[in-house]
């Protein structure tokens, strides 16, 4: 099956842990419910496009634990192709462990598993990422991201990197700012988080940092500012389009919702650039009116929106 948009990155389990109260040190709580909630920003970067109606795959690694089952599921729901998934023996799949009480008040434990960052290069399969029109990948793991990246460019597909994390976390993730920057000459569209962009160029602003990037990558380089919007720079140019006022009720996957929705736009219906950036703003919109980071609108509901 050949595919719109494949994806490789981040794949995580959010575990929601409802207690009877928050435990003081050395306290105790009684867990009330456990439920599995799929989270993770490339796949719901992924599960936005194959919600307004792209035709996805994911590459990642996964334990052979309830919660890669879990992520494995989530994502076949969702239409999402998940032969791309590597599954290891005896392994853990990455995954946050939100312990919260009846007020809402909460405390948050990563656990990264031995599972997603334990994905070996040669593992993924780069025959399945040529398959695809468009390579997406927030470039974890370092190495298996990088790779694809190359084989990706090399066939003559569209490729795409969205880096959700400041460099001090993508460093502490093994991927270096040396490598951020080879990685570029593999990438048509660099979509950095705005702390991100300023650290990777050493500018303290987005505009400097824009200026320094552009001397040595040539592509689309697309930065969502929150309330201000987005921006994009290429070939001497900027485009800015604002925000859709919305009443808020949860920013969380915003961005992942826009840059899947952007690639849809862009790619799959040959939108221009500042159309499909308020394609992009609209889906983010509607992803904030609801709670937690799948709250992504399909095409009927997107549709539905922006003709509000």
């Amino acid at each position: 099956m050949e595919m719109d948009i494949v994806g490789i990155g981040t794949v995580a389990m959010d575990v929601l842990l409802e207690v009877d109260s928050l435990p003081k040190e050395d306290g105790f709580a009684v867990i009330g419910k456990r439920n599995y909630l799929p989270g993770g920003s490339g796949t719901n970067v992924i599960v936005q496009a194959s919600r307004l109606g792209a035709r996805t795959g994911f590459v990642a690694q996964i334990g052979d634990d309830q919660l890669g089952e879990e992520i494995r599921s989530s994502l076949v729901a969702e239409k999402v192709d998940a032969r791309g998934l590597i599954v290891k023996k005896g392994g853990t799949s990455l995954h946050t462990e939100i312990v919260v009480d009846g007020e809402g008040k909460k405390f948050i434990l990563l656990d990264l598993g031995d599972a997603f960052l334990d994905l070996p290069a040669g593992a993924v399969d780069l025959d399945y990422v040529r398959k695809a029109r468009v390579l997406y990948t927030d470039l974890l793991p370092g190495g298996p991201a990088i790779a694809a990246l190359k084989a990706a460019k090399a066939a003559g597909l569209t490729t795409v990197f969205n880096m959700q994390v400041g460099l001090g976390q993508m460093e502490g993730f093994g991927v270096s700012k040396d490598a951020i920057l080879e990685a570029l000459s593999c990438v048509d569209v660099f979509a950095p988080c705005r702390d991100g962009l300023m650290a990777l160029a050493g500018a303290a602003t987005v505009e400097a940092a824009a200026a320094t990037i552009r001397k040595r990558f040539g592509g689309l380089l697309l930065v969502t500012l929150g309330g201000e919007g987005s921006v994009a720079f290429e070939a001497g140019s900027e485009t800015r389009v604002p925000i859709r006022k919305v009443a808020v009720k949860d920013t969380t996957g915003a961005g992942d919702s826009y840059i899947g929705a952007f690639m849809v736009a862009r790619f799959l219906k040959g939108m221009g650039l500042r159309e499909a950036m308020g394609f992009a703003t609209a889906a983010a919109a509607f992803t904030c009116r609801g709670l937690g980071a799948r709250s992504s609108p399909t095409l009927d509901q997107l549709e539905g929106f922006l003709a509000e």
